[in-house]
């Protein structure tokens, strides 16, 4: 008597719902936490970088908002949950920067396109067997914005970055973009094959066959042609 062999479980065609069955789920306080961390890292980066784009220190610019190198430090950290708004704007004052809080729904594509950008650069760094210290020094990208890459989905890549990774993969700059959110999908077809690779990609150490057989469709694909009809 033959024995059946086992089927794969059917993988869901929604990535957004993927993400929120892997970790969230139905647990509003995980909702919450997950919610306050994307605020924080947020908020982190952006003072991050303006006072880096502005060419001061920590200590600098504790010295412009009355403050010790030490908070400005915490501030810069994504772990960090005691930012106020009057030091927001102290912080933007100092920076000759205007701050601006809005409240907006997330698109539910912008956020698949996002996720499949993080996970198509992890699985290609894995498939080369190059840890994210080798990446970086290979492609020339800061260590802390491949992190953000990879892991927080409301980060967009700068240009130069986008055109150093298509530059190392060999993958045209243009559909990075619209992976990363800077720019919108030029047809339906893209949305369609990035959702696609999005749903069937999980978490993993190494490629199995079949997850290398996902990337290698989804690489191929993009560095086809763009085609701008659907």
């Amino acid at each position: 008597m033959k024995t059946t062999k086992t089927t794969k479980t059917k993988k869901e065609n929604n990535a957004v719902r993927i993400l929120h069955n892997r970790y969230i789920k139905e647990d509003p306080e995980r909702h919450a936490s997950l919610e306050r961390e994307r605020v924080n890292a947020e908020v982190a980066r952006a003072i991050c970088e303006l006072r880096k784009d502005t060419g001061i220190s920590q200590a600098e610019l504790a010295g412009l908002v009355e403050t010790t190198q030490s908070v400005i430090s915490r501030l810069e950290d994504a772990d960090y949950e005691g930012h106020s708004l009057s030091m927001l704007q102290r912080i933007a004052k100092a920076l000759s920067c205007r701050l601006n809080v809005s409240l907006k729904k997330d698109d539910p594509k912008a956020t698949t396109l996002r996720y499949a950008f993080g996970e198509l650069i992890k699985k290609l760094r894995l498939e080369g067997g190059l840890s994210m210290d080798q990446f970086v020094k290979k492609a020339g990208i800061d260590k802390e914005e491949v992190l953000a890459i990879e892991r927080d989905l409301s980060y967009k890549p700068s240009p130069l970055t986008l055109y150093k990774i298509g530059e190392f993969y060999k993958i045209p700059q243009q559909k990075l973009a619209v992976l990363a959110g800077a720019i919108k999908p030029v047809n339906n077809n893209f949305l369609k094959q990035a959702s696609r690779f999005a749903a069937q990609s999980e978490s993993f150490s190494k490629l199995e066959p079949d997850e290398r057989r996902i990337l290698d469709d989804f690489v191929k694909f993009l560095r086809e042609e763009i085609n701008s009809s659907e």
